[in-house]
C-alpha cells in the first residue's frame, strides 16, 4: 500500500491493454509524441543475459534444487527430525544437538572473570545477556578455543550495523567487512589454528564440471569460503603419488579437491564450506549453490584411492550459510549413493556481541570437527 497517496484524489482506473485500433493514425510528416516501440533485439551482454535467465526462473534456486532431486542418484532435502523418508544417523543427531545447544546460547562463553568482561560491553542488552548463568561454561568452552577480543567482536558487529543501514551494501562489502573478519577471528582463537586455513573460493569453478551431479546450468558464482586442512606429513607423502583425474577423456590438474585454479586448494583438503548472501537476498538462494558445490566435492573424494573400500556411511558434514547478519547451519550426509541435506539451525547473527559469540562458538565447534573427525576420515581415503 502506498501511504503517500492523496486520499481526496479521484482514483484512476486501472490501465487496460492498449488497443492498436484505437490509436490515432497520423499522416506522413506530421510529428507525434507517442513512444517508439521497444526493439525486438536485445542489446544485453552475455553476463546480463545470464542474470536475466536466472531471474526468469530457468536457473532459479527452486529449479536447481529440483534438478538435484531429479537425478538418478539424487540429493534429498529435508528438515531436521523428519524421519519419514530419511532417518537421521547417529552422527547427524550428535552434530545437530551440539550446534543447537550453542545456537541457544548454552556454554558459548568461557570467562573466568565474567563481570569484568561484561562491564566492558557497550550495549546494555549485551551486558544483561552475557550474565545468563547457562551461557558461561569455561570447562566446555575453552576446550574448543580461546575467547575472542571483545573489542574485535564489537568492531565486527558495528561494521555489520553500518552495512545494514538504509538500502544496505553489497554482498562483497559484507564479506570484506563482516563475514571474513568473523571467520578469521574464529580461526585465530581456535584450538586448531595451526593446522587449518581459510580460503576465498568465490572465483573458483568445479573442475571437471562432470563432478557436478546436476545437468542444469551451474551458478557462475558457487560459494565464498572454505576452511581447509593444512597438509601434514601423510598428505604430503600421498600427494607425490596422486594422479590427475581422467574424466570424459581429458585429464585435469592434480588436486585433492574439485578445484584446480588455486595451488593451495589443490594440496590442502577442504573440510568446511561457507556460502554468503547479502541481507536483501533469501538465505535459501544459497541452498542449491552450497549443495551443488558440496556434492561435487564429495564426488571428487569418492575417486580418491581408498574411497571405494569404505562401506560405512560418511561422517555428517556441517554446511554454513551467512545471509547478512544471520548465520544458518545445514548438515549433509552420504551413505552409499544416497545424499541427504538437512536444514536448518539458526546459529547466531552479528546484530549483537552475544549473538556473534554464538557464531564464533559454532565455528570453533566445526573447526574442532574438521581436525578431530574429518582429518582422520580424509586420511583413510588416501
Amino acid at each position: 500500500m502506498d501511504y503517500n497517496l492523496d486520499l481526496e484524489e479521484t482514483p484512476r482506473p486501472s490501465k487496460r491493454q492498449r488497443d492498436i485500433k484505437g490509436v490515432p493514425q497520423f499522416p506522413p510528416g506530421v510529428p507525434h509524441f507517442f513512444p517508439s516501440p521497444s526493439p525486438t533485439k536485445s542489446n544485453t551482454t552475455p553476463s546480463e543475459a545470464s542474470v536475466e535467465s536466472h531471474q526468469s526462473g530457468r536457473l532459479s534456486p527452486s529449479k536447481q534444487l529440483q534438478a538435484l532431486e531429479d537425478e538418478d542418484q539424487p540429493v534429498f532435502f529435508c528438515n531436521f527430525g523428519d524421519n519419514e523418508e530419511h532417518e537421521e544417523c547417529a552422527d547427524v543427531v550428535k552434530m545437530r544437538d551440539a550446534i543447537q545447544g550453542l545456537a541457544d546460547g548454552v556454554g558459548i562463553l568461557g570467562y573466568k572473570d565474567l563481570p569484568t568482561v561484561t562491564a566492558s560491553l557497550s550495549s546494555t542488552l549485551d551486558r544483561r545477556r552475557f550474565g545468563y548463568p547457562w551461557a558461561n561454561d569455561c570447562a566446555q568452552r575453552l576446550a574448543y578455543g580461546a575467547m575472542p577480543s571483545m573489542a574485535c567482536l564489537e568492531d565486527i558487529v558495528r561494521a555489520a550495523w553500518n552495512n545494514d543501514r538504509g538500502t544496505g551494501t553489497s554482498e562483497d562489502d559484507w564479506n570484506t567487512d563482516v563475514q571474513h573478519p568473523l571467520i578469521k577471528l574464529a580461526l585465530e582463537t581456535c584450538e586448531h589454528k595451526a593446522t587449518l586455513n581459510i580460503y576465498g573460493v568465490k572465483t573458483l569453478i568445479i573442475d571437471p564440471k562432470s563432478l557436478a551431479r546436476t545437468k542444469e546450468g551451474i551458478p557462475r558464482r558457487i560459494i565464498d569460503y572454505v576452511i581447509a586442512l593444512k597438509s601434514d606429513d601423510v598428505t604430503k607423502q600421498a600427494w607425490q603419488v596422486l594422479k590427475p583425474l581422467s574424466i570424459d577423456g581429458g585429464k585435469t590438474v592434480k588436486s585433492w579437491n574439485h578445484v584446480t585454479r588455486n595451488r593451495n586448494l589443490r594440496t590442502d583438503p577442504i573440510a568446511i564450506n561457507v556460502e554468503t548472501k547479502g541481507p536483501h537476498k533469501s538465505w535459501t538462494d544459497g541452498k542449491p549453490q552450497i549443495a551443488i558445490w558440496t556434492d561435487a566435492w564429495l564426488n571428487r573424494l569418492m575417486l580418491l584411492p581408498r574411497a571405494k573400500e569404505k562401506t560405512e556411511p560418511w561422517p555428517a558434514i556441517p554446511l554454513l550459510i551467512a545471509q547478512g547478519h544471520d548465520w544458518h547451519l545445514l548438515v549433509i550426509s552420504r551413505d552409499g549413493e544416497k545424499t541427504v541435506i538437512r536444514d536448518k539451525i539458526d546459529v547466531g547473527s552479528t546484530r549483537s556481541c552475544f549473538d556473534a559469540m554464538k557464531v564464533v562458538a559454532v565455528l570453533h565447534w566445526c573447526m574442532d570437527w574438521a581436525e578431530t573427525v574429518w582429518r582422520p576420515w580424509f586420511l583413510s581415503l588416501i
